[in-house]
Order: structure tokens, then C-alpha cells, then sequence
């Protein structure tokens, strides 16, 4: 049985990016666990009361729990590292690494190299896990996750803020043209609307469409994208995500 384990910085992070992979690909009979690095206590609160940042940590974790439920995933344990300080905690590494060997998994799924949309803690954790698997003597196959060219601009835009002066990541470098894989999530997309659902907290008037600026969601219950780290595993990948019906463009 394959083994998948998403990393994500925070709780949330799973839904719009690997969602549709991951019931997919428990559908198909595979193991699928999410860690999410942060607790995400330093996000906003819509529809839940939390009292204290520590208290809404707690309360994301459990919609994370709930998230993975409805993909038929396990959420693992979250490190609880600082949300919104990941670039400056010295335990990034050594966590993503542990967090990698324990799993063992056959395919890690993360975000891509910009971000989604350039979020400091979504860039730290990509570079923490390419560095965790550049140097491990056997490790997966690694996939980013990948959204079509411009996509999460509207987002960008709205987080300008945090995003760093200047960004890390320049508005014309979120997305891709291309991907090396797309996966078809039709089937599973009222799953996929349940997964992000499920993060409540996040949604202002409970609404999933409204976790993004209008349409970004809309336009992910289609198909999701990914990169592959390393050319050479292509060939291990796609015998893999043939099981899931990905297609290769």
C-alpha cells in the first residue's frame, strides 16, 4: 500500500492544494497522513470563538482532524511551531526531517517555491523539506503543489503586508504554465468543498469559496497540479499516480 504524507504549514493549507490527491488516493486504498507545522494560532477567527491564540491553535488543529477525516487521511502530529515564524525557527529543519523519516512515506506532497502565493512561513517550510530530502540517503519522491499562472494574485495582493518588503516572491513568478502532473478531481471535488469546509475559523460566513478572494477556489475543485522535485523520479511517480488517474502534459 502506498504511503503519502503532506507537510503544510498550517492547518488549512491541505485543503486547497492536495485535497483532491489525497481522497483520491485513499480511495484507491493508500495511507495518507497531513502534519501541519504550525497550530496556525496567529490566523484570524471566523464562527468559532477562541480566546487566546493558544486556544485557536488547539481549535485549527481540530479542523484539520476534521478536514483529513473527510479525505479519509490521518492528521499527524503537529510540531506546533510558531505560525508566522517558521523562517526563524532553528527547529524547522531537524522537525521536517524527523517528521519525514517517521513517516516513511512514498510520495511527499508540499507547497511550491512560491508559496502559493509567497507567505513567508508557506516559503520556509518548501525550502525545509527540499533540504530535507536533498539529504537523505533514500528519500521520496517529492511533489509540489502548483496552481495555473497569476491564480492566487488576488491573494497575494490581500497579504502584501506579511509578504516582506520586498516580497520573496515577485507577483510575476506565482504559478506555472505547465505542470508535470495534473490530477483530475471531479470525482471527489464535494470532498475536496468538505475539506476546506471543515476549517470554519478560516471562513468568514462558513461560506469554503470565502477561505480566497472570489474564484481561486472555484477554479480548484477541477484538477489539482504538481511539480516534481527531481527529474529522475519521474517514472516512480507516474507509476504511482497512474493508480489515481493523473495525466501528464
Amino acid at each position: 500500500m502506498p504511503r503519502i504524507l503532506a507537510l503544510v504549514p498550517h492547518p488549512d493549507d491541505e485543503a486547497y492544494s492536495v485535497a483532491g490527491t489525497l481522497a483520491l488516493a485513499t480511495r484507491a486504498g493508500w495511507s495518507c497522513t497531513v502534519i501541519a507545522v504550525s497550530a496556525g494560532e496567529a490566523g484570524q477567527c471566523h464562527n468559532a470563538a477562541a480566546a487566546n491564540p493558544a486556544a485557536l491553535g488547539d481549535l485549527r488543529l481540530a479542523e484539520l482532524a476534521a478536514s483529513c477525516a473527510v479525505l479519509g487521511a490521518e492528521a499527524g502530529p503537529s510540531p506546533r511551531l510558531p505560525d508566522g515564524g517558521l523562517v526563524r525557527d532553528p527547529r524547522l529543519g531537524d522537525t521536517v526531517a524527523a517528521a519525514i523519516r517517521a513517516a516513511a512515506p512514498d510520495l511527499l506532497l508540499t507547497l511550491g517555491p512560491d508559496g502559493a502565493y509567497g507567505h513567508p512561513d508557506h516559503l520556509a517550510l518548501h525550502r525545509a523539506v527540499v533540504d530535507a530530502v536533498d539529504a537523505a540517503p533514500a528519500p521520496p519522491a517529492l511533489l509540489f503543489a502548483a496552481f495555473p499562472s497569476g491564480l492566487f494574485l488576488p491573494q497575494y495582493d490581500l497579504c502584501r503586508p506579511i509578504l516582506g518588503n520586498p516580497p520573496a516572491v515577485a507577483p510575476a513568478d506565482l504559478g506555472v504554465e505547465r505542470p508535470d502532473f495534473r490530477i483530475p478531481i471531479a470525482a471527489v471535488a464535494d470532498r475536496k468543498r468538505a475539506a476546506l469546509a471543515a476549517h470554519r475559523s478560516q471562513l468568514p460566513g462558513g461560506d469554503p469559496a470565502a477561505i480566497f478572494p472570489p474564484g481561486i477556489v472555484a477554479a480548484l475543485l477541477a484538477e489539482e497540479w504538481f511539480l516534481l522535485h527531481r527529474s529522475r523520479d519521474m517514472a516512480r511517480v507516474a507509476r504511482l499516480l497512474l493508480d489515481i488517474e493523473a495525466t501528464f502534459p
